[in-house]
């Protein structure tokens, strides 16, 4: 049993990451948000990473074991296993840090998009030379290598969740209670999965679970702040959070009459919820002017000047 254990643990992982990316993709459909995109993809990075470079390097040491291959040819493998998912593990921090900016209507400066992917390439470029001067040339020692990776990783951990927790903090000054609260929820929330993940990483060393159960934080955790997410939006941007009862059947009816093409739908559900073209164009992932056009046709065809009759309209019947 003590064996099953950990193996155990990282099956519960992995099924834990896989329901939390279907429940982001869920949130995708519904909510046409550019930070649940984000943040659905940031999920989808990390859970590749974890599962195969983390999980895949620790099931494969663990077959090649039982095989009686060598030593070294086991290092190897985890290392390069490693290697392969390290473009991953900076992909969704840097998603992570876009969903930050998405929710406050900012964009990350090129400047610093340069630096950061600058830095992972460079990193990238040198830690393949390590393991493959450690690998293939056999110079350098192993255990090194794995003491080095495993401070860097909980460096770059740490640097980027409290770089993330910071800038919600900064960012969410001036915006409305309700968001700026769940800005700062999530920020709190990740820098306590930043103390957990770090800790059982440095710590896994002691004992064999220890391992797999910062797996399991690693890769289960995503499911707090989904179901979080899930509830905040459902609340503050759903359609029932500011469309009256009986509006389904009323957009229903409006569309028939007027000719509404499936767009012009998207574009008339979102004004009667109060957003702006601006906002329109960024939740649809449109131009601003094809709104404008969307807009226009939509007047054109019911006969409207403004907005407040167009939803006086729908809401007549």
């Amino acid at each position: 049993m003590e064996e099953l254990f950990p193996l155990i643990l990282v099956i519960i992982s992995l099924v834990a990451g896989g329901i939390a990316i279907f429940f982001a993709y869920q949130l995708t459909r519904r909510y046409r948000m550019p930070f649940v995109n984000s943040y659905f993809l940031y999920v989808v990075f990390l859970y590749i990473f974890g599962a195969y470079s983390l999980a895949g390097a620790g099931l494969l040491e663990r077959l090649l074991s039982s095989m009686e291959v060598e030593v070294e040819i086991i290092h190897s493998a985890r290392l390069f296993n490693v290697l392969v998912g390290i473009p991953l593990l900076f992909l969704s921090k840097y998603m992570l840090v876009r969903g930050v900016t998405d929710l406050f209507s900012r964009k990350i400066h090129l400047a610093v998009s340069l630096v950061y992917f600058s830095f992972a390439a460079i990193f990238l470029v040198l830690y393949g030379i390590g393991v493959v001067r450690l690998t293939r040339f056999e110079q350098g020692d192993f255990q090194l290598m794995v003491k080095i990776q495993r401070w860097v990783f909980a460096g770059y951990m740490m640097v980027m969740y409290t770089s993330v927790f910071l800038l919600s903090l900064a960012l969410s000054r001036q915006i409305h209670h309700h968001d700026r609260s769940f800005a700062r929820t999530m920020g709190s929330g990740y820098l306590v999965y930043m103390v957990l993940t770090t800790a059982t990483f440095l710590l896994s060393g002691l004992h064999r679970v220890i391992p797999s159960v910062f797996l399991t934080i690693f890769l289960s955790w995503h499911l707090i702040p989904i179901l979080f997410m899930n509830m905040y939006l459902e609340k503050f941007h759903g359609v029932r959070s500011s469309v009256p009862k009986g509006f389904a059947e009323q957009i229903r009816v409006f569309t028939e009459k007027y000719d509404i093409s499936k767009r012009e739908e998207e574009v008339v559900r979102l004004i009667c919820r109060g957003l702006t073209n601006q906002e329109i164009s960024d939740a649809l992932y449109i131009s601003l002017q094809t709104v404008k056009d969307h807009v226009h046709r939509i007047f054109v065809k019911t006969g409207v000047r403004n907005r407040v009759q167009l939803s006086n309209l729908i809401r007549s019947g």
